[in-house]
């Protein structure tokens, strides 16, 4: 019993292994040379994870690009939830600053990967109404607000803004202008109606 339960632990740590290796590759030859170099034969070359088993994970270059997104999204998940964790005790403001800049540095570091997913394959990214992930943001957003004195039922709406933003300008435009975390969260702040920025 004891040894079919370690047999079973092993081979769940081994398909997560291949499915993050699989992941990487993937989002490396998007990032680097778009979608019209990928495919799933690259990506099992890349990986070092023979094409038998990556059909076994992904049937199609689509299921990654959808796993891309998911990926994508717990991701900033787990930077949102980073970045209130550093922020906690300051104001609300500080703390909308800090998760903004969170996102930002998150998409900075795959520019490429993010390009290809939010400007040419979005329709793989699975609909608000169905995605756990973004019900997870959402609520986190929600909770945040009522903490901090805020109507939680703006979240949606904030998280759209967020979303517009971060996407239109960093993956538009020169993504290290001078001011761009500011920029985005006054307009955030401005909607949420919190105190104006200090100058200094």
């Amino acid at each position: 019993m004891r040894a079919a339960a370690s047999r079973m632990a092993a081979t769940a740590v081994e398909s997560g292994v291949a499915v993050a290796a699989i992941l990487e590759a993937a989002a490396r030859i998007l990032a680097g040379d778009g979608y019209a170099a990928f495919n799933t034969n690259r990506v099992a070359e890349l990986s070092g994870v023979g094409i038998g088993s990556l059909y076994q994970y992904f049937p199609n270059k689509q299921a990654l690009l959808a796993a891309l997104h998911r990926r994508h999204g717990e991701e900033t998940l787990a930077a949102l939830d980073e970045a209130l964790a550093r922020s906690a005790g300051r104001s609300a403001r500080e703390q909308l600053a800090a998760m903004v800049g969170a996102a930002l540095d998150l998409h900075r570091r795959e520019l490429g990967l993010h390009r290809v997913l939010e400007r040419e394959w979005p329709i793989y990214d699975e609909p608000p109404a169905s995605n756990p992930i973004d019900a997870a943001l959402h609520a986190r957003i929600a909770a945040w607000l009522a903490d901090a004195g805020g109507d939680p039922a703006r979240a949606g709406l904030l998280l759209r803004m967020a979303d517009s933003l971060v996407h239109g300008l960093l993956l538009d435009a020169d993504p290290q202008a001078k001011g761009l975390d500011e920029a985005i969260t006054d307009a955030l702040a401005g909607y949420l109606a919190l105190p104006a920025r200090h100058h200094t």
